[in-house]
């Protein structure tokens, strides 16, 4: 699979610069790298080589990533930081605020923040959706919580493209298909569910714990590569 740019989509320059989502993803784990290591002023200038270093990456793969972006650093110098930030939150289509919504119970989207301090990040919550009607009504943050099923009314002007899901088992496929009427297109699913239904033209990022956990487990037992066996 391969990924577009929001210019490429527009453009229609796609055919010829399509890029791999491998790289797509190396691309938006340089951006939150620079933008941690920018927000704790602790660095100026950075190189291939440094950025392969920190990342545990080969020093050519972040090259090639490199080169889809273009135009931003010299040979030998480096790259300005703030300046490859800017390329890099350019290339993803993003803003310094990117706004999504988050999916869950109070209880639930409060945990979530305590790990994931969404504005550290460029990340800007813009609406709460609980499928527990006892949070209805209720404020995150100063904004106040809806019921999910309110989320074919997610106001268009908003441009919300992205939403977190972490709502119950039961909710999470009624859930995908109201966010895919409200426009949503690209879905973090934090919840366990096992067999879904994707809706038509959108991206579903599933992180399912117990499949996790349970696959790490077997590898544990496994006896390492070259070890002698009993």
């Amino acid at each position: 699979m391969s990924y577009r740019t929001p210019f490429e989509r527009m453009s229609g320059l796609a055919q010829e610069s399509r890029v791999p989502d491998a790289s797509v993803y190396r691309l938006s784990l340089y951006h939150c790298y620079l933008g941690e290591a920018l927000r704790t002023g602790g660095i100026d200038r950075i190189t291939s080589p440094q950025l392969a270093a920190e990342l545990s990456i080969k020093e050519e793969t972040v090259r090639r990533d490199m080169s889809f972006i273009g135009g931003v650093g010299r040979p030998g110098a480096g790259y300005e930081a703030k300046s490859l930030f800017q390329a890099l939150t350019d290339f993803l289509g993003l803003s310094d605020e990117y706004p999504i919504v988050k999916i869950g119970s109070i209880q639930m989207i409060e945990a979530l923040h305590v790990v994931f301090p969404a504005e550290s990040y460029g990340v800007k919550p813009v609406g709460y959706y609980s499928e527990m009607p006892e949070d209805v009504g209720k404020t995150i943050q100063g904004i106040e919580v809806r019921h999910v099923t309110d989320l074919p009314s997610l106001d268009p002007d908003l441009e919300i493209r992205v939403a977190l899901v972490a709502c119950s088992p039961g909710w999470v496929q009624m859930t995908l298909d109201l966010l895919a009427k409200a426009g949503v297109t690209g879905v973090l699913l934090l919840t366990p569910a096992i067999k879904l239904k994707h809706p038509e033209g959108m991206d579903i990022h599933h992180v399912r714990m117990p499949c996790d956990i349970k696959s790490l487990a077997c590898r544990c037992q496994l006896p390492i590569a070259g070890s002698a066996r009993p």
